[in-house]
């Protein structure tokens, strides 16, 4: 008996598509040139005056935050649209991590506040990172740390506001076994949250070699 094709069609032109995201909606992507980079952003001077407060090591990103990106993360956010995490994190593997040598030993999403996570019931960075971990055989940990401070949200802060805004929002719970890791959220605007994750991290292993991996960035026009 001949198996049944289920229909699928893309996500972002709603044409039928063998793909989450189908190739010519891909192609028109206007991706960042991660490779030219040395696929490190910070190497690229108009994603790091966006982020001249984060002291990572590495960046990694798709692209800007900008439809129709921005329209797949919104509803991984807000409405539990895991299928978009597929999509993203399969175009973040292809895209981002393609010509990589050296891959991180472990994922660390950022983590939301338990009251978050109450009225979400889901972690858009942990689902991000269980496909990522998934495609490329990085184990995802999400123990390590907690978020035990109910930050602001901070869509309308500045940036001077939203770094003290997230001052003593995580905690440490264990020392690390690993000596590279990789912070991973779903946006980046200033770099404020995973920057304090970073300091936190550094405080309690020095040595660590931190990169920083979203799926989008919010550049400075």
């Amino acid at each position: 008996m001949q198996a049944v094709k289920i229909a699928q069609q893309c996500l972002l032109c709603r044409q039928d598509s063998d793909a989450l995201i189908c190739d010519h909606c891909t192609d028109d992507l206007a991706l960042f040139e991660c490779k030219k980079y040395d696929y490190n952003l910070l190497n690229w001077p108009k994603a790091k005056r966006g982020l001249k407060h984060l002291t990572a090591n590495n960046v990694l990103a798709l692209a800007d935050y900008q439809w129709p990106l921005s329209r797949l993360l919104t509803g991984l956010k807000f409405s539990n649209k895991i299928l978009h995490a597929n999509a993203l994190a399969k175009l973040f593997v292809a895209h981002a991590l393609r010509s990589r040598c050296t891959l991180p030993q472990a994922l660390i999403p950022v983590p939301l506040h338990p009251r978050r996570y109450q009225e979400r019931k889901y972690n858009q960075s942990i689902e991000l990172g269980k496909l990522i971990s998934a495609l490329t055989g990085i184990p995802l940990v999400t123990d390590v740390i907690t978020r035990h401070k109910a930050t602001q949200t901070q869509t309308s802060l500045s940036s001077a506001q939203r770094k003290a805004n997230m001052k003593n929002a995580f905690t440490l719970r264990r020392p690390l076994i690993y000596q590279h890791i990789a912070i991973l959220d779903d946006v980046i605007t200033t770099g404020a949250t995973v920057e304090a994750m970073h300091q936190l991290l550094k405080k309690h292993h020095p040595s660590l070699q931190v990169d920083v991996w979203c799926m989008c960035l919010t550049l400075e026009h």
